[in-house]
């Protein structure tokens, strides 16, 4: 069962905030110039946003690992001297519907990158991710399962499915998230394109180029521009990134591969010839490395032997509603022994995170489908019509 609902909660010119039947999850659907959906964001936000700073960013100035002036210099102004137009307008009506400066906007976006400075912050996450195609599904449509797996304390904090529809010509895009962070994380465009961010720290290590601009806009920047996976591809190869990550991309026409990124340089890994699917996690699986197959902290491995196996257990069969079974699948059994023929969600923390939403996606049909496991039995699966809300009214 999943249930569908949008009842309209708050509306801001022309964006809108709706409610869903699961209370942590929020749809915002914003319209017009990247400054009126930045000033739609702010103003339909602002409480949740002031919880994630007063949480996220206030206590590092209190305990005085950084102070607020250096801070908005290294993780504001810095960054958003180097942000493109797109971006800066809209980081600026952000700023101006909250009357923050938009230094402090962006210092909360960035807090995931600037905990990492300080040393605070080991990873991103343990996230998990299939994609699969053709002979796989069973109208070979490309259908995405995502696990964002991190920390407990986003449970305090609500989900957004962000659904942006620019008036410049750029691609819709929607994108999961948490408030305030609305870089690129876990999401699609109206071309069927698909990308998610998977740490990376444990391979490329604890680093942040502050030399170099926020790779995690960047992003969000290329889905507005790239039509196809391979062009969307093509602007990773073109790129360096400031932290250590890990991104899987993938289209409605079959074409999948992921990105390794380190600061000194990005490496492409692709599916095996004739494969129907593509599995992503928190490990470098590109042998170019020369570094074998390394576990990590939260099983890395031992989410992709599950991934894929759960994968061949349904070949031929695979659609949105079984690529949500796959994904309902815990990875650990009551006893904290991994389940057998498991799979890779964490409702609870049995290691060193959980599992804080899930994303599974049709990019044909421009369908989602999100779940927050961690609230328990009685959450469910959302389902949100992501194509009737990419209408660029």
């Amino acid at each position: 069962m999943n249930t569908s609902t949008l009842i309209k909660k708050a509306q801001f010119e022309n964006g809108t905030m709706f409610e869903t039947n699961e209370d942590m999850l929020f749809v915002l659907q914003l319209n017009g110039s990247w400054y009126e959906m930045g000033q739609q964001y702010g103003a339909l936000s602002k409480e949740h946003m002031q919880a994630m700073y007063d949480v996220l960013v206030q206590p590092e100035f209190d305990k005085g690992l950084i102070s607020q002036a250096k801070a908005f210099e290294l993780f504001g102004s810095r960054v958003f001297a180097s942000l493109s137009l797109r971006r800066k307008q809209y980081f600026q009506g952000v700023a101006d519907a909250l009357n923050w400066s938009v230094e402090k906007v962006i210092v909360l976006d960035q807090s995931g990158p600037m905990a990492i400075y300080l040393g605070k912050l080991h990873s991103f996450s343990g996230c998990s991710s299939l994609a699969t195609w053709g002979e796989s599904t069973n109208n070979e449509n490309t259908v995405v399962g995502r696990n964002m797996d991190w920390n407990e304390l986003f449970l305090d904090f609500p989900i957004y499915t962000t659904v942006y529809n620019p008036t410049d010509g750029s691609n819709s895009v929607v994108n999961v998230s948490w408030p305030g962070w609305t870089w690129m994380v876990t999401g699609f465009n109206d071309q069927g394109v698909y990308t998610d961010l998977h740490d990376g720290t444990s391979m490329g290590g604890n680093i942040v180029s502050i030399e170099k601009p926020s790779f995690l806009n960047s992003v969000f920047d290329y889905m507005t521009e790239s039509d196809t996976a391979e062009a969307l591809s093509a602007r990773f190869q073109a790129a360096r990134t400031d932290i250590a990550s890990i991104w899987m991309v993938a289209d409605k026409d079959g074409q999948a591969c992921a990105y390794e990124n380190t600061i000194q340089e990005n490496r492409r890994r692709v599916s095996e010839k004739g494969a129907n699917s593509f599995v992503t996690v928190n490990t470098f699986l590109n042998p170019d490395w020369g570094l074998g197959m390394r576990e990590t902290q939260s099983f890395s491995l031992k989410r992709l032997e599950n991934l894929n196996a759960r994968h061949d257990d349904h070949k031929g069969d695979i659609d949105a509603q079984v690529m949500r079974d796959i994904f309902d699948l815990p990875l650990y059994d009551e006893d904290g022994n991994f389940k057998e023929n498991g799979g890779v969600t964490k409702p609870t923390n049995q290691d060193v995170d959980l599992t804080n939403y899930q994303v599974v996606a049709d990019l044909n049909e421009l369908q989602m489908w999100v779940k927050l496991p961690a609230l328990g039995e009685e959450s469910d699966w959302a389902h949100i019509d992501v194509k009737s809300l990419f209408n660029k009214a």
